[in-house]
């Protein structure tokens, strides 16, 4: 009897809370709600949408509700295209709520919009991803019910938070902040401000620097693990802290203005860093490599700038700055991602790297396929801007720019989720802001070699040491892959103009395309492609329809053989380069390559101006005069006037000091550097960064005595 109490009571209560519940979406608005209400209602018709944009939507809607171009039984994970039921709904949603609509509050559009949402909310349709039934479809449904909020019945809205209900506040990153977002709006239907308070506060956790997913004190995001995300969750994480920040504003909820500070150093120091002539870069865009992304990734990016122009006015003038891309010009090394970047008003260059810190790419969602060599010391040179876009469906994605890699006629395997790792302590660079270097102690898949890139003088000088395997297969180093554009001029012992649709090997001193040169002080066995190749954009991500498109390719690789043993290649890239460039390059080389072996990979610049050295081990050298270390490292040395400047870092990320030896005496000011003169050298005891800052440069300045 007891129990059947028991039972009854508990079902009361349900009752009675689902009563509440329903009572509360009809409520009228407390007063500490009404400011946030108000600042919602003006941040989703912040992008407003035209009439005229809704008229198509609108002759295609069936009399059931329905529209006859989606499938509704579609269950791609990726790029779900049944979301866009929902999305339709909301333009039609803010062209009714437009007071300068020439819908404003039109009846026949009301019944439309109510209509389709009732297809959807009696339908509930949902993706087997889980990021649209918890973060995809509320992002939709949430606006959509808040707008039409006085419009809709209490069964509509009770269906419709039924739906939102999926989104809990969890996870990190990108993926918290639109979980806890979800969570505010419904809250706010709900006239629940204890929820709101929660959830407000989860998304402002997030705008932090991280040692975990989001924000890295190199100025990189990170999600799905330690992966460089800048333009795929990065970006998004942009846009919402933006979008939270206005809601939230002048509301009992709102942010600490000083948590702006966070999100401008990342924009200005991260964000900017990866945006070249209205392109993004492919190393940032993670594994959205789709139709037109590198552009529209680019423009999304300059909204955000203008955006934080009213949200940040003191800083406006920075980020007017940050839309002109010849406005940042210098080096930048990625501590905590291995990616490093330099850029001038003329051209952009970029190598990614991975390592056990830090994973190379991703494929999820059947999304970027192909990618499985993204991470493995790739390179891209942009000038024009129009060097890579759209590359994807014609590249030979085992010959990435700047990668070494074997060659099979298999399949490429697919990533997961998790990505990948290369067992390799020895990934990282050098910076002083002007000039850097990246290095790569590349092991996988039974390849192996020393790889370093030696960024200084507007050149890039690549370099290859101890290149082994022994799996039975070709192993080649990609020099460039993209767009033909213009003629190829190739230096044997002559100079000659390679016809089109050709495929030759060729031994050269330099060869020149679309003002890009290629520098060969070694020589070496290439092998050259400028043919027309034909591709899919459904190699790349499976959303797309199988369709044959052709495209002219410049491909230009290093052939080492099967399994090498011990084989080294060198080149130089040329920025804004011209015949009468290289041949003086030929004739009177602008750099030195000291050493390309595997316990050392050095460069010079032939007026011993500037070098570089990445030190495998403890070793002693005669470079730049005599040097020596402890313990491996990477170090960049300048003379000055009245002495010399040196950066070095710690490519382990383990390592709490090096001892670096010169010859000659000389002292510094820096405090992590102790500094003593003995027989003709002066050694330093050089204190590395630690925690979430191991990995940096540390710059020093040395005056001769």
């Amino acid at each position: 009897m007891n129990q059947f109490r028991n039972i009854v009571c508990l079902f009361m209560c349900f009752v009675s809370i689902a009563f509440q519940s329903k009572a509360q979406l009809k409520s009228s608005l407390p007063e500490n709600l009404k400011t946030l209400q108000l600042n919602v209602w003006n941040e989703i018709h912040d992008s407003s949408v035209r009439s005229d944009a809704i008229k198509p939507i609108l002759d295609k809607l069936q009399s059931n509700g329905e529209w006859p171009d989606i499938d509704y039984t579609d269950k791609q994970r990726g790029s779900w295209p049944v979301i866009r039921h929902l999305s339709r709904i909301l333009k039609m949603v803010k062209v009714y709520q437009n007071e300068k609509s020439a819908f404003y509050h039109q009846p026949k559009l009301l019944t439309d919009i109510k209509l389709a949402l009732d297809f959807w909310l009696n339908n509930d349709f949902q993706c087997p991803n889980w990021w649209y039934p918890q973060i995809g479809v509320p992002l939709q449904m949430a606006p959509i019910l808040i707008l039409m909020e006085k419009e809709l019945s209490l069964e509509q809205l009770t269906k419709g938070i039924k739906i939102l209900d999926r989104a809990k506040i969890g996870m990190t990153g990108q993926n918290k902040v639109w979980l806890s977002g979800n969570v505010l709006l419904k809250s706010l239907l709900m006239r629940d401000d204890i929820t709101i308070r929660k959830a407000s506060s989860s998304i402002k956790e997030e705008l932090k620097v991280s040692m975990g997913e989001g924000i890295q004190s190199d100025g990189s995001f990170h999600q799905h693990g330690p992966q460089i995300q800048f333009g795929n969750y990065g970006l998004s994480y942009v846009d919402n802290m933006i979008k939270w920040i206005r809601i939230l504003r002048n509301t009992p909820f709102q942010f600490d203005e000083s948590k702006l500070a966070i999100l401008r150093d990342y924009l200005l120091n991260g964000q900017q860093w990866i945006v070249w002539k209205n392109q993004m870069d492919i190393s940032a865009c993670g594994r959205q490599l789709f139709v037109d992304a590198q552009r529209r990734k680019a423009r999304d990016l300059a909204r955000d700038f203008v955006q934080m122009e009213t949200l940040d006015p003191n800083n406006k003038t920075l980020y007017n700055q940050a839309n002109k891309y010849e406005t940042l010009s210098g080096n930048k090394h990625f501590w905590r991602s291995d990616f490093q970047v330099q850029r001038t008003p003329e051209y952009y260059f970029s190598v990614k790297m991975c390592s056990e810190r830090v994973l190379g790419a991703e494929s999820c969602n059947s999304e970027n396929i192909q990618g499985y060599y993204l991470g493995d010391g790739a390179t891209y040179l942009y000038q024009s801007g129009k060097e890579y876009e759209n590359i994807f469906p014609y590249w030979d994605w085992k010959k990435i720019p700047g990668t070494t890699t074997q060659q099979d006629n298999k399949a490429l395997p697919v990533l997961t989720a998790s990505g990948y790792h290369i067992p390799s302590k020895f990934v990282g660079g050098v910076s002083d802001g002007k000039n850097g270097i990246a290095v790569m102690d590349y092991h996988r898949d039974g390849v192996s070699v020393k790889k370093a890139w030696f960024i200084f003088n507007d050149q890039i000088v690549c370099l290859g040491a101890g290149i082994n395997s022994n799996s039975g297969l070709m192993v080649t180093t990609s020099v460039n892959q993209s767009f033909l554009s213009g003629e190829v001029v190739v230096k044997t012992n002559k100079e000659q103009i390679l016809p089109v649709e050709s495929s030759e090997v060729v031994n050269p001193k330099w060869i020149l395309h679309d003002r890009i040169g290629y520098f060969f002080p070694d020589g070496g066995k290439l092998k050259l492609e400028n043919k027309t190749v034909t591709g899919s954009w459904n190699r790349v991500a499976l959303m797309y329809k199988e369709e044959s498109i052709n495209n002219q390719i410049f491909k230009l690789w290093f052939e080492h053989g099967v399994n090498p043993s011990g084989k080294t290649y060198a080149y130089c890239l040329v920025p804004q380069a011209t015949k009468a460039k290289m041949q003086k390059l030929e004739d009177k080389p602008s750099f030195q390559i000291v050493k390309n072996g595997t316990d050392m990979q050095s460069v010079v610049s032939s007026d011993k101006h500037w070098g570089g050295v990445a030190f495998y081990k403890a070793l002693k050298s005669d470079f730049f005069g005599g040097i020596a270390t402890d313990k491996p490292c990477v170090v960049m040395l300048i003379r000055e006037k009245k002495g010399m400047s040196i950066s070095v870092s710690d490519p382990t990320q383990n390592l709490e000091q090096i001892k670096i030896t010169l010859k000659g005496i000389y002292k510094t000011g820096t405090n992590s550097v102790n500094c003593s003169q003995v027989k003709g050298h002066t050694e330093l005891l050089i204190d590395l960064p630690k925690g979430n800052k191991a990995g940096q440069s540390v710059l020093i300045g040395l005056t001769s005595i």
